[in-house]
């Protein structure tokens, strides 16, 4: 599915259960919980080398609830990807991205 599928599937899952009537502010709300559980299983996979994470059903959640804002909003986000895509080719080219990174990762060494 696209991006774009994903959207209309979320538009008609909220539709079918009345959901469609929630504020942009809640669900704004509920995709700042959904980042900290993100940030949760980081933490517990990371940090402390606990398993079985739930990482993958945590990004999946922040993002139904994301298309779900975009819906609310009126965001199709595949053109403004696309958009944002070509505007990041331009701002960041590689040499210049690479010496960066080089200079993060002697930064950041273990």
């Amino acid at each position: 599915m696209t991006i774009s599928d994903w959207q209309d599937w979320v538009a008609a899952f909220d539709e079918a259960r009345g959901w469609q009537e929630v504020a942009p502010e809640h669900t704004a709300l509920h995709l700042m919980e959904e980042f900290g559980e993100i940030a949760r299983e980081l933490l517990k996979t990371a940090a402390y080398k606990e398993g079985a994470s739930r990482l993958a059903e945590e990004m999946a959640d922040f993002l139904l609830l994301f298309f779900k804002l975009a819906n609310q909003t009126g965001v199709e986000l595949e053109p403004a990807l696309s958009r944002k895509a070509k505007e990041l080719e331009e701002r960041f080219p590689v040499p210049e991205s690479k010496k960066a990174m080089e200079r993060y990762r002697s930064r950041h060494a273990d």
